[in-house]
């Protein structure tokens, strides 16, 4: 019976359970602005909140991985590197996206981010070979259209950019789209499971060479930070990153990160929620553009990979 639950995991999924896992990823990513803006009130900073995430979600996923079996958790020389490689991408996504709000508007920043979709196609198009299909192509048109309605920069104007602020948000986007293209070729042999924890790992220790983490070991954190580290950990980081690696094994690098462009929708949308802010007609407009996205880029039916 292990066996076969094992053989089921590294199945690769059908793609309606790929944009489904892709699209319970982006809900999960939506609380980041809640969990961003409740850690900051209580003290956190942009590196001690994103340092606490990850410790704790890799630590979350290590206690899995004990209770599962340390022995599904043997990764080749091989592949190791990639899996390094893929945490660190998230470090600099991360950081990058953080930083560059210094310097941006949440709304400009935003937009400049959506730039990973363009970049993970561009890729997988001249270096990996393969297809470019329209309704790819207008897929991610529309998709980036609609986060830029999301984002409210018609509504508010706000279009000042500090050439600081798009290094970082670039940087951040970037390293997004390398996360993803890593991610097409580590979870090829790989349980996905495995994967998040190995990259998420890698992730916290580069945030902890950052700030080593002493402070959560100190005392210096209160109860309801522990329980905000916890929340982003588990929901933003554990959940949202495992259900995203699923998508990107089931339907590739290129058309996860066009259907990702749920993930400001859902952030504003729960923004709206948890935290009162009011959406604007045109994030509305934005909401529907991005979800018309999503059902061109089902009726895409290339195989990932061709």
């Amino acid at each position: 019976m292990k066996d076969r639950a094992i053989s089921l995991q590294n199945s690769p999924h059908s793609p309606a359970i790929g944009y489904a896992a892709i699209a319970a990823s982006c809900f999960c990513f939506g609380f980041l602005g809640y969990f961003g803006k409740v850690g900051y009130s209580l003290g956190f900073t942009p590196v001690t909140l994103m340092t606490v995430r990850f410790v704790l979600a890799a630590l979350i996923l290590w206690l899995l991985a004990v209770y599962r079996g340390l022995q599904l958790y043997r990764i080749n020389s091989a592949t190791l590197p990639l899996l390094a490689l893929q945490g660190l991408a998230m470090t600099g996504t991360s950081f990058g996206y953080f930083a560059s709000l210094q310097y941006l508007s949440a709304s400009l920043a935003a937009i400049v981010f959506y730039l990973h979709p363009v970049l993970t196609i561009a890729v997988t198009t001249v270096f990996l070979r393969e297809r470019f299909t329209w309704p790819r192509g207008l897929a991610l048109a529309m998709a980036v259209l609609g986060t830029t309605f999301i984002s409210g920069v018609f509504g508010n104007g706000d279009v000042s950019a500090d050439v600081r602020g798009l290094v970082w948000i670039l940087t951040g986007a970037a390293s997004y789209s390398i996360f993803t293209l890593i991610g097409q070729r580590t979870t090829r042999g790989t349980d996905s499971i495995v994967v998040t924890t190995y990259a998420l790992t890698f992730c916290a220790l580069g945030f902890a060479l950052m700030e080593f983490p002493v402070y959560m070991f100190s005392g210096t954190l209160t109860p309801a930070m522990w329980a905000v580290g916890l929340g982003i950990g588990f929901i933003c980081s554990v959940l949202a990153i495992l259900l995203y690696v699923v998508g990107i094994r089931a339907v590739g690098a290129a058309r996860a990160s066009v259907a990702s462009a749920l993930e400001p929708l859902s952030g504003v949308l729960l923004a709206a929620v948890l935290l009162g802010e009011r959406l604007m007609p045109v994030q509305w407009v934005g909401m529907s553009v991005i979800l018309l996205a999503v059902i061109v880029l089902q009726a895409d039916k290339s195989r990932h990979g061709a």
